[in-house]
């Protein structure tokens, strides 16, 4: 059975929903699995790896954001707080180079992670990426089409990607809304687009959907006080997941639950709606489950302005940036939800997770 080395990027929790559904397919088949990540990505993973065969974890100094009270991300906290991996982003490609030929790993993953892949391609040691994010760099988008507040987001994004996150044989990009490609293959590099990859607690709940009268909520734990004084305006029903619900007074409209895997999926299948950031990974969880979504993406962050952009003009939902969202916003989108439900109905959403281990598989025996 192979070795694996799997590296995941360390800002929002989409990174570990998605490495789980893979690490858990792997680790079934026998193969083993060294997980590399830290920040917001590594307590969800190490309470669901916990107790899985042929699988360890380890942190990994790597790249978060900062936000102000108000949502915004602070450039220059966040270049602050980034310091140390960029001063030290050697000696961890080194660190990760020892590890490589200490253990003799015979592939690696990375979900838009800096490090692995560096290490991964000066030891020759073939890998993969998996992430959502490239999508920047290589979907058709036309400049007419960003809004030109978005413009210093757009350019800062795409050099990020560009420059930090070096690409092997193959880039899987995940989406449910699958781009189209300027280019399906660059300097070596196979681009290939799949449909979303939902995890198993999602796929299992696909027979169970109801319609409670109820709407799920979820932010970044930094971005909750940034929320929560909006929803208390709205007259309906909120449950919404936090990092730890004693911080918050209870409220007749709006109730809190502390995080968890499992609870937040069966939560989902009974909500009628799911409002929340844009990332990707739960986006297309709730658009699976059938739930039309408000988006709330974190300003300065292009890829969930991309997102929410995407659920609007598919007519599955609306958004409005974090820092602007408010109650009448979200009063108007309630209003439309079975509107909603049938255009996403016409979506007729597949997981892609087969075909995503296939190629996986299929890179492994190369």
């Amino acid at each position: 059975m192979a070795k694996i080395l799997y590296s995941l990027a360390q800002d929002g929790r989409g990174h570990a929903s998605r490495g789980y559904e893979i690490i858990r397919r792997l680790a079934k088949k026998n193969h083993k699995i060294m997980v590399l990540t830290g920040g917001d990505t590594y307590e969800p993973l190490e309470k669901t790896l916990a107790k899985m065969k042929n699988v360890s974890m380890h942190r990994l100094l790597g790249f978060q954001c900062v936000y102000n009270k108000k949502g915004n991300i602070n450039y220059i906290k966040t270049a602050s707080k980034n310091i140390p991996s960029f001063v030290f982003a050697e000696i961890i490609i080194k660190k990760l180079k020892k590890l490589i030929d200490r253990y003799k790993f015979d592939f690696a993953i990375s979900d838009f992670e800096p490090f692995l892949p560096r290490a991964a391609k000066s030891k020759k040691l073939n890998f993969i990426t998996i992430d959502n994010q490239h999508r920047l760099l290589w979907e058709k988008i036309k400049a007419r089409h960003i809004p030109f507040k978005h413009i210093p987001s757009y350019i800062v994004t795409l050099g990020l990607v560009f420059s930090i996150h070096p690409l092997s044989r193959k880039c899987i990009i995940t989406s449910v809304f699958q781009p189209e490609l300027r280019k399906k293959k660059v300097r070596g590099t196979e681009i290939i687009v799949t449909g979303p990859l939902i995890r198993k607690e999602i796929e299992d709940l696909k027979n169970q959907v109801k319609k409670q009268d109820f709407v799920l909520v979820y932010v970044k734990p930094v971005l909750e006080k940034a929320v929560i004084p909006v929803l208390k305006k709205v007259n309906h029903k909120f449950i919404m997941y936090v990092s730890n619900p004693r911080k918050y007074k209870k409220n007749k409209n709006l109730k809190y639950k502390r995080h968890s895997h499992t609870g937040f999926a069966k939560d989902m299948a009974r909500c009628k709606t799911v409002i929340s950031s844009a990332g990707e990974q739960l986006m297309s969880e709730a658009l699976y489950l059938g739930k039309p979504l408000f988006l709330m993406p974190e300003v300065g962050t292009f890829e969930q302005t991309l997102n929410g952009r995407s659920v609007k003009n598919a007519y599955v939902g609306d958004y409005k940036d974090i820092t602007r969202v408010k109650k009448e916003h979200i009063t108007r989108f309630l209003k439309n939800l079975e509107f909603y439900e049938k255009n996403i109905k016409k979506m007729k959403i597949r997981n892609s997770i087969d075909k995503i281990m296939k190629i996986i598989y299929e890179e492994m025996n190369k």
